[in-house]
């Protein structure tokens, strides 16, 4: 498998990247790219980032470049920084005595790329690649792997996931992003190294289903943490309570990457029957995802339950449309999303053949939240100075509702007339 070098990476990076190897190397240091790069090269992919390894030590390395960040420098890797591009660098190293399941409790220096690359993961991962030479190195058959699209660990897999209980994690998500198959021991060490698996935080778990969103096929992520019966070791309460829904899980696949809180509540609302509000919220919470994809995820998941309720879409009223669709999406996203077509269709994996229906009456700008009300608060102090303000959020909620159900409705002196109407008929 050549490596298109030249014409898959960006001229920009290419530069970089020959800087780089090129100022270690006249150093008199050996260089070489390594990793998820190198597999994606071979794989005939633009890598989304680059990593080096090299027998310069750290504090060697920052002596040859202007702007180094010490990222894990106890580890051997620093990060150059070139026109605002970070590329890692790693020195050789043999890690030592792991201890907590996740991280080495120390490594040492001085040793070769052989000896560096037996301590990856994944055989895939292990490659490593000479710019000046052309020269790929691929001592434990990755290529064999990656052209049979299988992830094998180096050596034994119950040795390596022992080591680090997030490779088995990375296995199930390079599996869905890479559209691979984990081979049969590799597999099966999943099972027998759960106790360390469940040692890795919350967010290093978060962070492998959010790069599994980034993918083609984040339902098969999804469905492996689920035949594996991973989320139970992070979420004890989904203990024996979730299983696969295939009516849903292969909506999480037509979702757009921008919208995780629509993917996460796809995802989780297809493994887990009678999802409630509640239910997701928590779920959220303990997986440490962020405020803003928690708030987004309920709001997906209620208009989710309002849809499926309904069991003749086709009767659904324009006044439905606004005031249970239209209204609750322009509430949540207006102050940071710009909501058009392209924004609405994004939700076909909700609305299906609806979406198109949605997306007509909102190009038709109705009024549909009380901000878009012709009179306000002040208005009503002016008109009606005796009316109770307590009462105010009542009447301003009647308008709205006649506003949504005839949008000519929204005029000035119209709602002032209704107005006068509800207070008339309050105050008998």
């Amino acid at each position: 498998m050549p490596i298109n070098f030249h014409s898959l990476v960006p001229d920009f990076n290419r530069h970089h990247l020959e800087t780089i190897n090129s100022t270690l190397k006249k150093a008199g240091y050996e260089c070489y790219l390594v990793g998820g790069s190198v597999r994606d090269l071979v794989m005939n992919k633009i890598p989304k980032e680059y990593d080096f390894t090299t027998n310069a030590e750290p504090k060697q390395v920052k002596k040859l470049f202007r702007t180094v960040i010490d990222t894990g420098i106890d580890h051997g890797t620093v990060t150059i920084v070139l026109d605002r591009i970070n590329y890692e660098v790693t020195t050789y190293r043999i890690d030592k005595d792991y201890l907590d399941g996740r991280r080495p409790e120390h490594v040492e220096f001085g040793t070769t790329l052989q000896e560096d690359l037996k301590r990856r993961d994944f055989t895939m991962n292990a490659l490593a690649y000479d710019l000046q030479t052309g020269q790929l190195v691929d001592e434990h058959f990755g290529l064999n792997d990656i052209e049979n699209k299988l992830i094998r660990t180096i050596g034994n897999p119950i040795k390596r996931f022992s080591e680090d209980g997030l490779r088995p994690i990375r296995a199930l998500r390079f599996a869905s992003t890479l559209d691979f198959t984990i081979e049969f021991e590799t597999k099966k060490a999943i099972q027998e190294t759960k106790s360390i698996t469940q040692k890795i935080s919350l967010e290093r778990f978060q962070d492998e289903i959010l790069k599994s969103f980034l993918g083609d096929n984040p339902a098969k992520m999804i469905q492996l943490l689920v035949e594996e019966n991973i989320f139970p070791l992070f979420v004890p309460s989904l203990t024996n309570s979730i299983s696969i829904n295939p009516n849903k899980i292969h909506l999480l696949n037509q979702v757009t990457k921008e919208i995780i809180g629509l993917q996460l509540a796809i995802a989780f609302d297809s493994i887990i029957s009678d999802l409630t509000l509640k239910n997701l919220e928590s779920i959220l919470r303990t997986l440490k995802f962020s405020g803003q994809n928690i708030k987004d995820s309920l709001l997906f998941l209620e208009l989710m339950n309002k849809w499926h309720s309904i069991e003749n879409k086709n009767n659904l009223t324009i006044y439905q449309i606004k005031k249970e669709f239209l209204a609750p999406v322009k509430r949540h996203f207006q102050q940071r999303q710009v909501i058009d077509k392209n924004f609405l269709d994004k939700m076909n994996p909700i609305f299906g053949i609806h979406t198109e229906t949605f997306v007509k009456l909102w190009e038709e700008k109705h009024p549909l939240l009380l901000s878009d009300l012709a009179v306000n608060g002040n208005d009503l102090a002016k008109t009606f100075p005796l009316f109770p303000k307590t009462n105010y959020g009542e009447l301003l909620a009647y308008l709205l509702d006649l506003v949504l159900e005839s949008p000519k409705e929204n005029e000035f002196q119209r709602l002032i007339i209704h107005s006068a109407e509800f207070i008339n008929k309050l105050s008998k």
